[in-house]
């Protein structure tokens, strides 16, 4: 290969990955896309996620740098292609038409769209091949501006971060304590996809079928089913990667129609057994009719506590409309949901069939937020160690807390909840003396069932053990 087959293959690589980002605002399938969404779903069991979950956190990190990878790989395609193409076109053509095939194939639209841009290399190989070569052999520009828009691409998405609300007081004196409930700003955000190709429906037109075994099947925009009779729902969203100890949770006060009343508009037949959900981002998931939780929710709005008001979900958030299962992990909850199909048979969710829980029910967990680790206490002066308990809406009977690593616990005081879903704040004043400490922190629910305490990493069936911050006081 030649140096031009490099400066111009990378150079069509980076044209055609910006010009998919505006073809796919017009609904034309991304390959690039596409081959990210392979690479995660291959590389998704819960063994590898938990791996670049040690390694990278559980932000948007380990996502931004996989996409990153991806992009990268499809960079680093485009020289041979390119290569291929110079010695014939046709070659090149049938190699680009089958790389974009491979990549875009599961999308909708995917291979007319292959087509599309196996033409556009074409093209682009035809007019740009005619150019006359530099006649001294110095450092090629093009190639150069390639490379470093390339790193500013892949810093550009590692750095990418979530912008979060500052937190309001709840129980004033307590400080670093989260309040008993949050806005939908200050919601943790995950999705399958980098951010940047998460769905956008705001101003398109959005239609929510509910087809399958039902009797009259429905097809509602936005505006029919806020005319819907509404509920209000207090509900504590938490993720399946969650870690011990971890943000990915967060307790919202949602709008929205009881899915129940929707089923029963459209009419569910007796061989019914399980509800599907699909998403605007082809992720799928799926419940038995007799798991579905009677406060079930089609949400379309988040109180925001500051002003009391309710808005519109955020798209991050899945605007329009996202699923609420209280009870349940987030992976069961789509968001930007488009159709609602009743079967008699079970349908494997997205994650679940790579190994990730099927249930997905929520685990006691228990976090401290106050202190922070590491921190450094003024011995003698009296501080509060504080935090937040969840059951998934079992009840609580008390929150305890140790000093001394777990070989003495003392019981919380134990804020009681706003609703059944809502995550509850706890506190224990402290003066701690002088010295190292290791405070840890566990629920216990109604009945005396305790906390497990056996650490266990996220995946597949969410995280346990006991929440432990070191600190010292001097």
């Amino acid at each position: 290969m030649k140096r031009s087959d490099w400066t111009w293959g990378l150079t069509a690589g980076l044209a055609l990955g910006l010009l998919g980002l505006a073809l796919r605002g017009a609904g034309v399938a991304y390959p690039l896309e596409g081959l990210f969404a392979q690479i995660t779903y291959a590389l998704g069991t819960p063994a590898v996620f938990n791996l670049l979950h040690g390694l990278f956190g559980y932000g948007e990190l380990a996502k931004n740098l996989a996409f990153a990878g991806t992009a990268l790989a499809w960079l680093l395609a485009h020289p041979l292609l390119w290569w291929a193409a110079r010695r014939s076109l046709p070659l090149g053509l049938g190699l680009a038409f089958a790389a974009y095939a491979a990549s875009a194939y599961a999308l909708p639209g995917g291979w007319l769209a292959a087509g599309l841009y196996a033409l556009i290399f074409a093209g682009l190989v035809r007019v740009l091949r005619r150019r006359p070569r530099a006649p001294a052999p110095a450092p090629d520009p093009a190639r150069r501006e390639s490379l470093r828009t390339l790193a500013l691409l892949a810093a550009g998405l590692a750095l990418w971060g979530q912008v979060r609300a500052q937190a309001r007081a709840a129980w004033d004196k307590i400080a670093g304590l989260w309040p008993e409930q949050i806005g939908q700003s200050r919601l943790y955000v995950v999705s399958k996809n980098p951010a940047f190709l998460d769905p956008d429906l705001r101003g398109k037109p959005y239609a929510l079928e509910v087809t399958g075994l039902v009797g009259q099947p429905l097809t509602l925009d936005l505006e029919a089913l806020k005319a819907l009779p509404s509920a209000d729902l207090v509900h504590t969203m938490t993720c399946i990667s969650n870690p011990v100890g971890g943000d990915l949770i967060g307790c919202v006060k949602w709008r929205g129609v009881p899915l129940k009343a929707l089923l029963d508009k459209a009419g569910v037949k007796p061989e019914a057994r399980f509800i599907v959900w699909e998403a605007a981002d082809r992720y799928t998931e799926s419940i038995a009719l007799t798991e579905l939780p009677a406060e079930a929710l089609l949400a379309y709005a988040a109180e925001n506590p500051q002003g009391g008001k309710f808005e519109d979900l955020e798209p991050r958030h899945g605007y329009p409309t996202r699923v609420l299962l209280p009870g349940r992990y987030g992976m069961k909850q789509p968001k930007w949901l488009t159709r609602i199909t009743l079967t008699d048979k079970e349908t494997t969710g997205y994650w679940a069939q790579r190994g990730w829980s099927r249930s997905a029910v929520i685990r006691t967990m228990s976090r401290i937020d106050t202190p922070k680790r590491n921190a450094r206490l003024k011995a003698g002066e009296e501080t509060f160690v504080a935090g937040i308990a969840y059951a998934g809406g079992r009840a609580l009977e008390r929150v305890e807390v140790s000093l001394d690593g777990g070989k003495t616990w003392q019981k919380a005081e134990l804020r009681p909840p706003r609703a059944k879903y809502a995550w509850q704040q706890w506190a224990l004043p402290w003066k701690p003396e002088k010295g190292d400490h290791t405070l840890q922190v566990r629920a216990v629910e109604v009945g005396e069932r305790v906390q497990d305490p056996t650490a266990r990493e996220p995946l597949p069936d969410g995280a346990t053990g006991y929440h432990t911050v070191r600190v010292r006081a001097g």
